[in-house]
């Protein structure tokens, strides 16, 4: 499904996708849409029950999911530094 919309001599073009997620994916998807222009780590992502984030992140990659996905120092919630760890952020989805 497309949505277009024409503003100005702009046009915008949405297209619509639709996938079956499994119930884990679906709260990985929602977090990552919901903090759009911020990194999520791995801790962040287990916090709300996203058992294996790697694994979630792999398989939402293999739905179409464009994940970038870096390597940084992180503080967990007991202020313990931990290095390499992934974060991750949503960039879009393949068409």
């Amino acid at each position: 499904m497309h949505n277009f919309n024409i503003q100005n001599n702009i046009l915008t073009a949405i297209e619509t996708i639709t996938l079956k997620l499994q119930p884990k994916e679906a709260i990985a998807v929602e977090l990552l849409i919901t903090h759009l222009n911020q990194e999520l780590s791995t801790f962040d992502l287990s916090i709300n029950k996203i058992d294996s984030p790697a694994q979630c992140v792999w398989r939402l990659k293999q739905k179409g999911a464009l994940i970038k996905s870096v390597r940084r120092t992180v503080n967990d919630a007991f202020d313990k530094e931990h290095k390499g760890i992934a974060c991750y952020t949503l960039q879009g989805w393949k068409q």
